[in-house]
Order: structure tokens, then C-alpha cells, then sequence
């Protein structure tokens, strides 16, 4: 047995946990009080059975190497070697990372390929051109130079290569490094970057990882990375973190696009200015940044662009619970370099006059729209009520209701209007009648179950309670289900394989060997619909019972809806085309379905 999994098995996770924050038994599982984010009312769920532990409000989730790793702020390592010698287990080094040796010397050609760049570009007189560009065109000082380690790939094919042969590496090994590509003919190499400025992307423990570069005359690709290795994964590497951790704990982070943003930044004396590096905001990156923040303000570039991936950015945040705030870049200006260099104290004023996420969105749309153009004043409006519609809070939703009103010049009673039938999904029309039916409407005499109420779908409930149930209820209830009752693909997935793993099955459910039927991706769902707290269901087979029916009942009257919603369609284009035989027989079947509404 290997280490991990010994380890795996000697130390529960309800132990585990329980050594850090006060856990108590719900149903299957156990509840306590997330110790990472603050709350009041327990999210945090334990599974004895599955030995994982999900947080429903901040959305950590994984096994005990993932909780302690959180919780004490390691890596894996340094978590791997405190559990096992928690529970007794010898480990040998290359246990737990076989590929060490090979991580080293990636490593070591990184580091040496970071020091050639630099003094091609500082002291060689192949860099004079690239030199008074960083420091003339970019004006960046010395220092700068110094501190970020900036350098120069001379536009040759094979410079770096014969360097660092001359160290003892070998071409495959730059390859590996991802700083070599294969040539044309067998057997021959090539530098990856060449004729370029060099940045190199320098982890927390000041190790260069990989490099990010510039082409010096413009041409395409204008920028370049090095490809994922074995030490550099682009989705959950931070651009400046080692030099911007300590400020982001005082002063909360800004995230900006470009290393050229953050560069100028820094040597401008803001110093807690981080970014990514060639990729949009990942929810990896946020989560490494939680460790430091829950702060961050953004400041990407005022295109059209950078308003998109500031969109993305803002909900990605929101998701993780960040504080949000936007600086906006001045009108005139691209970027928050271009600024920096024109007005360094109307940069830094710009992060003291940070405004709140949804600010931004209106400001936004205002300055790319003429909002006294009706056109215009149409399109602000459509991008507002699709962002808005998402807002939860019914206080601030009436506060930007009145401060859209405001601003682009329309009624208040037009912007709740569009804000609240955009809100909630499609609608279905009975071309007859004209009564319209929301497609996420519950009827009347069927109260939402409380559970259901904060939770998503009744599709993700009511397989949440079949993973609970008696296996004779489960049994029937999925006998009564179908495909068509299910619209993500995951669910469906998961209802296909729980129906022919239940029915006709004699003896009891075992999560353990169902989860193992499905990929990674389906089996974080099924682990999260089995940590769902059901408390208010009690969890006794009664109750159990009684829920199951109050969410059947909701998911076949969605299902039907959803039926409608396409009849509905087929009957619009039925009277266009004037099929009076095949509009006589949607409609009868409009009207059956209806009935089952009532």
C-alpha cells in the first residue's frame, strides 16, 4: 500500500476535522462551522463514508490532505509529512513525489535561463536595442530591471541551447523545460523564444517556474509563454504574488492583466498588484489569493476586452465571496501602464476611488453607449438587465433600480420591469388564453420543501434525497422518473447509472462502489448531492418519504412545463405556416399538459 492511501486509512476525516472546529452527527454525515470563511450558521459537511468534507458556503471541498492543507497553509508536501507522522507512517522521499529529480533540474535550467536573459539584456551588447526600449520606451529603471529580473532572448535559433549545453543539460531536458522545440529535421533543436523580452514567472518560493515574454518589434504572437511542464501550470500561477503577498495582507490585492501593469505598478510604489499570466482569472487562482485576501480590486484595461474579462473576473469573485471593487482606467487611456506613465498620482488616486462591482457595470455600459440615442439607451439597457436580473439582494436591486433610472434616463417602473421578466427563466405562452406560465413557477398548493429553497434544482434535490432514501422508496420513485426529466448533463448521468444500479438491487446502497462508476468531474457532483445537509427532513424514513413526493410532484410539473415551453414554439410556427391540422393537434396537447398544472 502506498503512503497516501495508508495514511488515508489510519486517520479518519471526522477526526481530522474535528481536532479543528466542533462537528456534530447529521444524518449520514457531520455539520460543524466552516473555519474558513466566516458564518454563523454551520455549511461545513463531513462524510465518514466517503472521507471528504465539503463547505456549502465557500465551497471548499476535498479529502483530509486537502483540509489540512487549507487549514495550516502548506503545500502537499509539508502536509503529506505532518499526517504521516501523525498516524505512524514511515515515508520515503520519493514516495510521495517520484518525479522530484526531474522537478529539480527544471528548475535549475529555469533559473540559469532566467540569469542569461538578464545579462543579454543588461551587459551584451546583442541587448543594447532591447535595453533602450525597457528603459526609454517602457521606462523602467535599473532597479526594476534588477528586481523583476528582466531580460532579452537574442533573435538567434539556437543561443540559449548552446548556453546552457555548456552547463550540461541536454536539448531534450530544454525541451522539457519548455524552452527548446524540436526542428524541422530529425534531430535538431531550436530556442522557443527568440528576439524577445524576458519575464520570468517567479513562485512563492522565488523559484522561476516558466517565463512570459514580448516580441521587441511588435510581430505576432506579441506575446508568448512557456507551455505547461511539470512546474508550471498557467491556471494557478500568480504573476507577482512573491513580491506582492506581504502588501496584499495589509492592503488587500489589485489584480491587473499585463506583467508591463503590474511592473509599472510596483515600481510606482503600489506594491500589492498581482496578475495573470496569459490566461483569464481561473477559480484556482482566486483560491491560492484567498490565503492572503479576501480583498481584491481590479483594473484591467478599458477596451472592449477588458471590460469582457473584468465581467468574468467580477462573477468569478463573487462565486468565492471576495470583497469586490473596480478602479476605473481613465478615459484616454488603454491600460493602467500607459496611465502610470502619463500621471503617477492619478494612478494611485484611481485605487483610493475604487468603486463597487456593480458600479462599474453601469459606468461601463455609459461610456460605451449613448444613452440619449434611443438605440443606445436600448443596448445599456439590455446589458444592465441581464447583469442585474443575477442580484440577489432585494435592497441593493432597488438601489440600482433607482440609480439606473437615474443615469440613462428611464422610468424606475421601466427598469424594475425589465430587471424583474428577465429574472427567472423563459416564459410560456397559451396562444389562446395568453396565460403565461414562469418555467421555474411552483403551484400554489405545493409548498417549496424548505431544503429545496436553498438549494438549485429540484432535479439535484430529489436525486439528493434517492442517495438517502430506503432502497424500496428509491426504487419506485426512480422506476416513475425519466430522461426527459433531467436537462444537465452530469444529473442525467447520474440518474441513468443510479437507475440501473438500483432497481431490482437486494441488498443496500454503497456509495463507496457506486461513486467509482464515473469521471472525476460527475464524481464531485455525486459527492456533493450526498453531503447535502437534510436535516429538515430529519433524515427518518417518513420524512424522507414525504419530501420525495413534494419534489416529485415539482420536477414532473417543471418537465411538463418545459414541454409547453416547446409546444408553444411549434404552435407559433404552426400558424405561420398555417398547418391547421398540425395546430388543432398541439394545441390539444398544450391543453393536456396545462391540466396536469392545475
Amino acid at each position: 500500500m502506498d503512503p497516501i492511501s495508508e495514511i488515508k486509512q489510519k486517520l479518519d476525516i471526522v477526526d481530522l476535522v474535528g481536532g479543528y472546529v466542533e462537528i456534530k452527527k447529521s444524518g449520514h454525515n457531520y455539520k460543524g462551522i466552516c473555519p474558513f470563511h466566516g458564518e454563523k450558521t454551520p455549511s461545513l459537511m463531513v462524510s465518514p463514508e466517503l472521507q471528504i468534507f465539503k463547505c456549502f458556503g465557500c465551497g471548499e471541498a476535498g479529502d483530509i490532505f486537502a483540509f489540512y492543507r487549507k487549514i495550516e497553509g502548506v503545500e502537499f508536501g509539508p502536509a503529506l509529512e505532518a499526517l504521516a507522522d501523525r498516524v505512524g507512517v514511515k515515508l520515503e522521499k520519493k514516495a510521495y513525489d517520484p518525479e522530484s529529480s526531474v522537478k529539480k533540474m527544471l528548475f535549475e535550467i529555469n533559473s540559469l535561463a532566467s540569469q542569461y536573459f538578464n545579462y543579454i539584456l543588461t551587459k551584451h551588447k546583442v541587448g543594447t536595442k532591447a535595453l533602450d526600449y525597457v528603459k526609454n520606451t517602457r521606462r523602467l529603471t535599473d532597479e526594476t530591471i534588477q528586481n523583476f529580473s528582466i531580460g532579452y532572448s537574442p533573435d538567434v535559433f539556437d543561443g540559449l541551447l548552446k548556453f546552457l549545453q555548456t552547463k550540461k543539460f541536454t536539448p531534450e531536458q530544454v525541451v522539457l523545460a519548455g524552452l527548446a522545440t524540436t526542428g524541422k529535421r530529425p534531430n535538431t533543436y531550436i530556442d522557443k523564444f527568440r528576439g524577445r523580452i524576458m519575464f520570468p514567472l517567479t513562485g512563492i518560493d522565488k523559484k522561476v517556474i516558466g517565463f512570459t515574454s514580448r516580441s521587441l518589434d511588435g510581430s505576432e504572437p506579441k506575446y508568448l509563454n512557456s507551455p505547461e511542464t511539470l512546474i508550471f501550470h498557467k491556471s494557478s500561477f500568480i504573476f507577482g504574488l512573491d513580491k506582492a503577498k506581504v502588501a496584499i495582507k495589509h492592503d488587500g490585492a489589485i489584480f491587473v492583466e499585463g506583467q508591463m501593469d503590474l511592473i509599472a505598478a510596483h515600481q510606482a510604489g503600489i506594491s500589492n498588484v498581482v496578475a495573470s499570466s496569459g490566461t483569464s482569472l481561473s477559480t484556482i487562482q482566486l483560491k491560492i489569493l484567498e490565503r492572503y485576501t479576501k480583498d481584491i480590486t481590479f483594473a484591467f484595461d478599458s477596451d472592449l476586452a477588458g471590460v469582457r474579462a473584468m465581467h468574468r473576473a467580477i462573477e468569478l469573485a463573487e462565486q468565492q465571496g471576495f470583497n469586490i471593487k473596480v478602479a476605473m482606467i481613465p478615459s484616454g487611456f488603454k491600460d493602467l501602464d500607459e496611465l502610470i506613465q502619463a500621471d503617477p498620482k492619478k494612478a494611485k488616486s484611481i485605487f483610493r476611488e475604487s468603486i463597487p462591482a456593480y458600479d462599474f457595470f453601469l459606468v461601463s455600459a455609459l461610456r460605451r453607449n449613448n444613452k440619449n440615442d434611443p438605440i443606445g439607451k436600448r443596448k445599456i439597457m439590455d446589458e444592465l438587465t441581464e447583469i442585474f436580473r443575477k442580484m440577489a439582494d432585494p435592497v441593493l436591486r432597488d438601489h440600482y433600480v433607482k440609480k439606473i433610472s437615474q443615469e440613462v434616463g428611464v422610468s424606475e417602473a421601466v427598469v424594475a420591469d425589465l430587471i424583474k421578466n428577465t429574472k427567472g427563466g423563459e416564459k410560456i405562452y397559451d396562444t389562446k388564453s395568453q396565460v403565461v406560465f414562469s418555467s421555474r413557477a411552483v403551484p400554489s398548493e405545493v409548498k417549496t420543501p424548505p431544503s429545496l429553497s436553498v438549494r438549485r434544482m429540484p432535479e439535484e434535490y430529489i436525486l439528493a434525497l434517492i442517495l438517502r432514501a430506503p432502497l424500496d422508496t428509491a426504487q419506485s420513485v426512480l422506476y416513475k422518473l425519466g430522461q426527459k426529466d433531467f436537462t444537465d448533463p452530469s444529473l442525467l448521468q447520474l440518474f441513468t447509472e443510479l437507475k440501473r444500479y438500483l432497481l431490482g438491487r437486494k441488498r443496500k446502497f454503497e456509495i463507496q462502489h457506486f461513486i467509482k462508476r464515473f469521471a472525476n468531474d460527475v464524481q464531485d457532483k455525486l459527492n456533493e448531492l450526498y453531503l447535502w445537509d437534510l436535516q429538515e427532513t430529519g433524515e427518518d424514513e417518513e420524512n424522507l418519504i414525504k419530501e420525495l413526493e413534494k419534489v416529485f410532484y415539482l420536477l414532473k410539473k417543471s418537465t411538463a412545463k418545459r414541454e409547453m415551453l416547446e409546444i408553444s414554439q411549434r404552435i407559433k410556427q404552426a400558424e405561420l405556416a398555417g398547418e391547421k391540422d398540425l395546430l388543432s393537434q398541439l394545441s390539444r396537447e398544450f391543453k393536456e399538459l396545462s391540466e396536469k398544472l392545475l
